[in-house]
């Protein structure tokens, strides 16, 4: 097993040690932005394909546990430094790069942005920000603690779609809303789902690190084709399922639009995960506190998936049915009438009637990588910072908390990071974390 580097290891450049609050080891403003990006498969490679394209970005080194990934990632970045160990690497380069992007499996994501922001470096996540509740509040206070620049990769946020949806939400066209149902069609075949742990071992291929890819998640024997790459999604040890994966995406509009916080409480209609993956589909009811843009509320929320819609009859009230719905989308209900926010498609006002003559406005996407490589150099913001997108990671990871526990209205005190009523679900809160590895902060 790969020793554990030593937090000071982590917390020192240039021979001097490292405050954390308030510190950080960013460059001058106007200065190239060096870059490391950490997992190159995948979304990872997308990650760096954008970041890259950034013409104030330098790209210092790449990282991943699968020395095969780096072949296609060094066209994009030609001559950068390879590691296989985020934490060897953070050691080499302290005081050479300023920021990094982490594109791992969901459960390696808060471990490598904790000490990442711990030596000062401005960090791009890919979605969802953490695999549990406990790690995304710890990335939220390291972020501010370190005053570092942080995006989470939702890339929708910032292209057209989402965009014209809010300014067609923000004139105010369906009332006060009461409802809201949003919905995928993952897992969808993408990546299993509803499997039990298969028997058996594999030998370990030359190019893979299999004991750096586990991580902090408990250790098991590496199959052919059941983790790496890509299948963990769906495994609870590493992912977070369909709805971890597509909610940050399509629950986005929700809490966006309607400026939600987290929720009272949460039901799950079942089936529960079965200790290895997560179901084939599941349905999960939210309550929010109202607030000026909802009726007098609860706000209802009800997250769909497995192909799951909304109700027919609640379609069937707006004019419409499933079969116009989109595979994934958002829907809100109001007072006057509702709109579908479509991260993939057009923006639908109904009854289609009464809107017939709305002008759909004009926009255009905005690069979400470089938004954040901007900020990062001291131009602009982020719309996605860690204090927006941990809020909406957690929303996400609540309801698979609620899955374990089907046909039950879990209260949720979400000061307290706990469920007063049902203890038993408090532990799926945080992470468990394998011995020889920690996540520093949590």
């Amino acid at each position: 097993m790969t020793p554990p580097l030593d937090r000071r290891d982590l917390l020192l450049s240039a021979g001097t040690g490292f405050a954390l609050a308030g510190t950080s080891f960013a460059r001058p403003r106007g200065a190239k932005l060096r870059y490391a990006a950490i997992g190159c498969g995948g979304m990872g490679r997308s990650d760096l394909s954008q970041i890259a394209s950034h013409p104030d970005v330098e790209v210092v080194a790449l990282c991943d546990v699968d020395s095969g990934m780096f072949a296609k990632a060094l066209e994009i970045a030609p001559g950068a430094k390879t590691y296989a160990d985020y934490r060897v690497m953070l050691k080499e380069l302290a005081g050479e790069i300023d920021a990094v992007s982490v594109s791992t499996p969901d459960h390696m994501h808060a471990a490598i942005s904790m000490a990442a922001m711990a030596a000062g470096l401005h960090v791009y996540c890919q979605k969802p920000l953490t695999r549990t509740v406990a790690e995304a509040r710890a990335m939220t206070k390291r972020a501010k603690e370190s005053g570092v620049v942080t995006q989470m990769g939702i890339q929708n946020h910032s292209r057209l779609q989402l965009r014209t949806a809010k300014e067609l939400f923000d004139r105010d066209l369906i009332g006060e809303i009461h409802t809201v149902h949003v919905w995928s069609d993952r897992p969808a075949g993408w990546w299993a789902q509803g499997v039990e742990r298969a028997g058996g071992e594999d030998a370990v291929p030359a190019n893979l690190d299999w004991d750096l890819w586990l991580g902090v998640a408990p250790e098991r024997p590496y199959l052919n084709g059941a983790y790496h790459p890509f299948q963990w999604r769906g495994r609870e040890d590493f992912g977070t399922g369909a709805q971890g994966d597509m909610a940050c995406h399509l629950m986005d509009p929700a809490v966006w639009f309607l400026e939600l916080g987290l929720p009272r409480r949460i039901r799950s209609e079942g089936p529960t995960p079965n200790g290895e993956t997560y179901p084939l589909w599941s349905q999960v009811r939210y309550e929010f506190d109202a607030n000026e843009r909802t009726t007098r509320g609860p706000l209802v929320l009800t997250w769909h998936d497995g192909k799951r819609k909304p109700p027919v009859d609640a379609l069937e009230e707006l004019g419409t049915s499933r079969e116009e719905m989109p595979a994934n989308a958002c829907l809100f209900i109001g007072t006057e009438g509702a709109l579908v926010a479509n991260p993939y498609g057009a923006q639908k006002l109904y009854p289609a009637d009464r809107y017939a003559d709305v002008e759909i406005p004009g926009l255009s996407h905005v690069n979400h990588w470089h938004q954040w490589v901007d900020a990062c150099l001291g131009k602009g913001e982020c719309s996605a910072s860690f204090d927006y997108s941990a809020r909406l990671t957690e929303i996400a990871l609540l309801g698979n908390v609620a899955l374990r526990f089907p046909h039950e209205t879990l209260e949720y005190d979400a000061e307290a990071m706990r469920f007063p009523a049902r203890p038993a679900a408090d532990p799926h809160l945080s992470p468990e974390i394998r011995d020889g590895w920690s996540i520093d902060g949590i």
